[in-house]
């Protein structure tokens, strides 16, 4: 069962927790195992307003995604990075944050989300394809030597959000 989840914007105060998130994860391993590559992101994003925590009934963080509003071509927003708290996967976190995720770009008026997928995360991949997205092309090497970055975006129509 789903546990009960608010979103809060996210500040620079719990970044640590934040951290914890991703800290095993494919994404943690290929991008930001052995530097603060990740905990630098987080510390732009909060100061930028695109940070977002899903927060369980006893404040814990259970996930995090950065939001860039517009950030796809200042037409649609992108999610830049999500996680899911190790003891929070498989519980409906992701589904959360991505839901609450396009009703922001909706209420933006955007017409569509957008984000990028490695290609080495398939267990991503199927999740956002769930969700309705689609790919637009991969993007080689595009964050790192070696791994292609796929282009999902989604249709936002009426009753979908």
């Amino acid at each position: 069962m789903s546990p009960a989840l608010r979103l809060a914007p996210g500040g620079g105060d719990r970044l640590a927790e934040c951290v914890e998130v991703f800290r095993g994860s494919a994404i943690w391993e290929r991008y930001f195992a052995g530097g603060d590559r990740l905990q630098r992101s987080l510390e732009r994003a909060a100061r930028q307003g695109q940070l977002w925590y899903a927060l369980t009934d006893e404040n814990a963080i259970s996930g995090v995604m950065r939001v860039v509003p517009g950030g796809f071509c200042g037409l649609y927003h992108y999610l830049s990075l999500l996680g899911a708290a190790p003891w929070a996967r498989g519980q409906g976190v992701g589904r959360f944050l991505m839901g609450q995720f396009e009703r922001m770009a909706w209420e933006a008026g955007c017409a569509r989300t957008s984000l990028l997928v490695s290609d080495f995360n398939a267990g991503a991949l199927a999740f956002y394809r769930s969700l309705g997205y689609w790919e637009l092309g991969v993007l080689p090497d595009a964050a790192k030597p070696g791994i292609a970055e796929r282009v999902l975006l989604k249709d936002l129509n009426a009753g979908e959000v």
